[in-house]
């Protein structure tokens, strides 16, 4: 798998967009990658206008969110972070707990981990939660100094993410990157999953998520409003008989 990083921003510098490339790039193929035990996506950055390959999964930075205070999405094919909501959020481009490095490692952890947003874990109790790396532990990020190719240092954060342990309910930890959980399919204060039971999806909240983030949850664009259609369909069709 290909990312491509395209910084259409007026508010984040080509100097920060490549550097963040080059710190997610490092998070995919040491972090994810190996907890995963798969190989690693290369993350690169192209500038300012996609010359990349056909079938690269494009990541654009851009100043201004799609909905009021959307930090980023992904969807089949592409994704979108938004830096202007980040620094609003008081947050900056590369080294703040939130930063727009931090998002663009977000929707590129969730990408690697499911690219077609239709990957579920069951509870053994008819309820699945989404297979999203990020969302669980979405508000924590740790810091990552990397060289980049030409041998300067980068510095930057990036999110955190659940290991494959967080989805098997006998699992044993750590269960997330930064070993903050302390059992399968627990959720983070400021984290959330989506939940699917009989075909129907709900989000289940941190008790410290804010409300501003989650009104942004409702955008069509976002992947809990791709997997809101997808399960509704499903159900529809299984009600049908067309699906056993």
């Amino acid at each position: 798998m290909l990312i491509g990083v395209v910084n259409k921003s007026t508010l984040v510098s080509d100097q920060d967009a490549y550097a963040m490339t080059v710190l997610v790039n490092h998070q995919l193929r040491h972090d994810a990658a190996p907890a995963y035990d798969r190989l690693p996506p290369l993350v690169r950055y192209f500038g300012a206008t996609s010359s990349a390959p056909a079938g690269t999964f494009i990541i654009g930075i851009l100043d201004n969110a799609d909905q009021a205070g959307d930090l980023g999405w992904h969807t089949l094919g592409y994704g979108r972070v938004f830096a202007k909501p980040v620094l609003q959020a008081g947050g900056n481009a590369l080294t703040d707990t939130l930063s727009v490095c931090s998002v663009l490692s977000h929707e590129a952890l969730e990408t690697f981990g499911d690219l077609y947003a239709n990957d579920w874990s069951d509870l053994g109790n008819c309820t699945c939660y989404a297979k999203e790396l990020a969302d669980p532990v979405e508000s924590d990020s740790y810091q990552l100094t990397v060289a980049a190719p030409g041998g300067d240092q980068v510095t930057g954060t990036v999110s955190n993410f659940v290991l494959p342990s967080w989805f098997d309910l006998e699992g044993t930890g750590p269960y997330d990157q930064m070993g903050l959980l302390t059992q399968p399919f627990e959720v983070r204060p400021d984290g959330y999953v989506v939940a699917m039971t009989d075909g129907y999806t709900t989000e289940q909240w941190g008790e410290k998520y804010p409300a501003w983030r989650k009104a942004t949850k409702a955008s069509p664009s976002s992947r809990t409003s791709r997997r809101h259609a997808k399960s509704f369909a499903a159900s529809d069709l299984t009600k049908q008989g067309s699906l056993h």
